[in-house]
């Protein structure tokens, strides 16, 4: 309970949130290493392309669904988080070289990015952002949020106190 107390403690966590302006039109996984080898990816990662975005950028790039992107903006990539942290603080209109692999074959081919639907960053883990008005209320959203989690661990806590005093109460029965 301490450790978690003192993760609030300590200040903001993740230590950053990102917003993403910009986008490449693709919907991707992660890949295994057994999925990689049958599809001839000689990377040690890479994302596979679900689907694409019709007349997005990557479309207009030639990328087609079943390629395997492995690196993005001269970053290797494996999943959709890390396509995203590749491109972060670029803008619409930047052209952004990307790799990937089709029929076995290393390819690589320029991509325009396009404005993007707002997401957020936080950690490794993106999202659409939630009804922020602009994204200078991000630092408050996220101080109520540690605020909520600090009284909840506080509340949680006293509760854990309160039955550690109490001598005979069965603590394992749900």
């Amino acid at each position: 309970m301490a450790a978690l107390a003192g993760l609030v403690a300590a200040g903001p966590w993740p230590p950053a949130a990102r917003v993403a302006a910009v986008r490449l039109g693709v919907r991707v996984v992660a890949t295994t290493a057994q999925l990689r080898k049958t599809l001839g990816v000689e990377r040690p990662k890479g994302a596979l392309v679900l689907e694409v975005e019709s007349d997005g950028p990557a479309a207009r790039a030639g990328v087609q669904a079943g390629d395997v992107l492995t690196q993005v903006a001269g970053k290797p990539v494996g999943d959709a988080a890390e396509i995203l942290d590749a491109l972060a603080g670029r803008k619409a209109g930047a052209e952004v070289p990307i790799g990937y692999v089709r029929d076995r074959e290393a390819r690589t081919a320029t991509v325009t990015l396009a404005p993007a639907r707002r997401r957020m960053g936080l950690g490794g883990w993106w999202f659409p952002v939630p009804e922020f008005g602009e994204p200078e209320s991000l630092p408050r959203a996220w101080q109520r949020f540690q605020d909520r989690i600090e009284r909840e661990l506080r509340d949680l806590d006293e509760r854990l106190r309160k039955l550690e005093k109490s001598p005979g109460v069965d603590r394992t029965a749900a």
